[in-house]
């Protein structure tokens, strides 16, 4: 195994060369649909392995692959291959542990998220980057669905003026490619319920429409009275910020999927409506429609490609990586205070700013 060239201290390459040799750890749907067909479309990298304790799973993987070398063993392919990076696809409690260990064997990690399941997983990998260099990129593919992409443009040129309040419903059935059925009743394996699964996704939404560092979480959790799913099914989030206030509600319990929401400005209004946006200021109204609904599907192909891109930038730049384990940071942050204060329902409680790597606190 060749250890990788650790950053030099101005954000630039690792020297590494393309195309980049890369690995899947896991191969369900989501490495299959929406991740393989994207490493494929790009002459920078190469998937030349797979690593699925599955057997099914590894002869799909054999088949889609012809050429990859296939491992029920991840660290057998850890040690076996010559890999510049990895790609995580498994459920969420073992994303903590693989990303380290990759990060050790002098990998860069490409992972879908949660990035991790609890607070302190992340602060021990942040001390694991220091010294290893690597660079850990969670998929955050969700900010480049193009209903979202252009509400942000609206709000940066200014069209309903400085955002004050934004709420975003996320409504789906039990069982419609995601609730609280086979392993994700299993907090063991799934590492939460539905905060975990949808929550980290409109965290870094929300983030991005406020522009603003949190300031307070409330959060009230709900769980099943099916004794056999031990994860909140229902969560209601209430998140302040200096100049706003914004309010997530995600449910397992609705009678169909649907993504709606509202953003409010000084000057006018966005609605979201799952497949088109409405626009309203100075007394009129614009609507702008899309192709694809917000909950039309799981894999979302399209919204990929953006993120192999900033991928792929942020190998080469050292402050392009540190946007996305910042966004990660905050999302593990909220999630970690919401399940903290969920013990004592509708209270308030702070949240304390993100450290960036290297930052001394000051």
């Amino acid at each position: 195994m060749k250890k990788r060239d650790k950053d030099n201290g101005n954000g630039k390459s690792r020297g590494l060369k393309r195309p980049l040799k890369g690995a899947i750890v896991g191969f369900g749907n989501v490495a299959h649909y929406a991740h393989l067909p994207v490493w494929k479309e790009f002459e920078d990298f190469e998937i030349t392995a797979v690593a699925d304790c599955n057997e099914e799973r590894c002869a799909i993987a054999k088949e889609a692959i012809p050429g990859a070398r296939i491992y029920r063993d991840f660290k057998e392919m850890l040690k076996k291959e010559d890999l510049d990076f990895v790609d995580i696809c498994t459920p969420p409690r073992y994303h903590a542990k693989m990303v380290k260990e990759a990060c050790m064997a002098g990998m860069h990690v490409f992972c879908e998220k949660p990035l991790i399941t609890r607070w302190e997983e992340l602060e021990n990998l942040a001390g694991v980057l220091e010294r290893s260099g690597s660079i850990v990129f969670t998929v955050n593919n969700w900010k480049h669905a193009p209903i979202f992409a252009k509400a942000r443009e609206l709000i940066q040129d200014g069209v309903i003026g400085k955002v004050k309040e934004v709420k975003i419903f996320v409504l789906r059935p039990s069982k419609s490619g995601g609730g609280c059925f086979d392993w994700r009743k299993n907090p063991e394996i799934a590492g939460g319920g539905i905060l975990i699964d949808h929550g980290w996704h409109n965290l870094y939404l929300l983030l991005s429409i406020v522009g603003e560092s949190p300031r307070t979480l409330t959060a009230k959790l709900d769980f099943p009275d099916d004794s056999n799913c031990m994860v909140e099914d229902n969560v209601k989030l209430r998140i302040m910020f200096p100049n706003s206030e914004a309010k997530l509600y995600l449910t397992w319990r609705a009678k169909k999927r649907r993504n709606v929401g509202t953003i409010v400005g000084e000057e006018g209004s966005i609605l979201i409506k799952d497949d088109h946006l409405i626009v309203k200021n100075n007394g009129k109204s614009r609507r702008y429609d899309f192709p694809e609904a917000l909950s039309a599907g799981s894999h979302h192909l399209d919204w990929m490609y953006p993120v192999v891109e900033e991928f792929k930038k942020a190998l080469e730049d050292h402050n392009e990586w540190q946007k996305n384990f910042t966004e990660a940071q905050w999302c593990a942050r909220l999630i970690n205070l919401a399940y903290n204060s969920c013990k004592s329902p509708h209270e308030c409680v702070e949240v304390p700013r993100c450290i960036t790597i290297g930052d001394n606190g000051s």
